[in-house]
């Protein structure tokens, strides 16, 4: 049965740790329509009226998937809040943003995000030698940036947990059949423009595609009283922002 998502928006729980997309096996520019078929594909193969020896965990994930991304106001809503969402940005949980209402246009929003989330301020003083020592988040070098586990395996066992066969899981992403891009050319959405993605998340950066480092910064020449640096704020899928040095007088 399909549940009537406008009647029934409050019984349908959303998780935000799935990645639905995943699940569907559909990308962040699925269509509805796309969606629709994807689910119908999958509910097919693994209803457990169809498939006994299917697990029901399975195909409720299929379920909850569809009912989320189906709906307008839970998809973009789990975009945003889920880091597997298409909008997701780590900071909108510590800044309690829950919607878009807070920007009036997506110009606006990816701003925000690029140029004032992932930037990082520095205040110095008089004294300051031209170096600086500082954390920033930079892109993982394990699974550069997707978050994936690209050298994982698929282990297939039979019932008494032999052994029957192994494949590698960095073979092609399935949603770009290995190019790395989507139809229009740009990067693919679900491996990032490398062709390949794995089904577990990276053990370095635990799925987030970026790690907290130490960065050295040495012989900086100031620019006034506020110097700006470019790609040496924190990384994120939406670019990389600034750091800023800010003089601050002695006196």
């Amino acid at each position: 049965m399909i549940i009537n998502l406008k009647k029934n928006k409050k019984f349908i729980n959303m998780d935000k740790n799935k990645d639905y997309y995943s699940i569907l096996r559909i990308t962040h520019n699925s269509t509805d329509k796309e969606i629709k078929k994807a689910y119908y594909k999958l509910s097919l193969k693994y209803h457990p009226d169809r498939n006994k020896n299917v697990d029901t965990s399975l195909f409720n994930s299929i379920t909850e998937a569809y009912d989320i991304l189906c709906n307008k106001e839970l998809r973009k809503e789990y975009d945003i809040k889920s880091k597997y969402g298409k909008n997701y940005n780590e900071y909108y949980e510590l800044l309690d943003i829950h919607s878009y209402a807070s920007f009036k246009m997506k110009e606006e929003l990816n701003t925000f995000k690029k140029y004032e989330i992932n930037n990082i301020n520095i205040i110095i003083n008089d004294n300051f030698d031209g170096s600086v020592e500082y954390e920033r988040w930079v892109k993982c070098k394990t699974c550069d940036g997707t978050g994936k586990d690209l050298s994982s395996k698929i282990i297939i066992r039979d019932d008494n947990n032999n052994i029957i066969k192994i494949f590698d899981n960095e073979v092609g992403c399935d949603f770009c059949n290995g190019s790395g891009k989507n139809k229009n050319g740009t990067n693919c959405d679900f491996c990032l423009g490398k062709g390949k993605s794995g089904s577990k998340k990276c053990p370095t950066c635990k799925g987030f595609g970026r790690t907290l480092g130490k960065q050295k910064l040495k012989n900086i020449k100031l620019k006034g009283n506020k110097t700006k640096i470019e790609a040496m704020g924190h990384y994120s899928k939406n670019g990389t922002g600034y750091l800023f040095l800010i003089k601050e007088s002695n006196s």
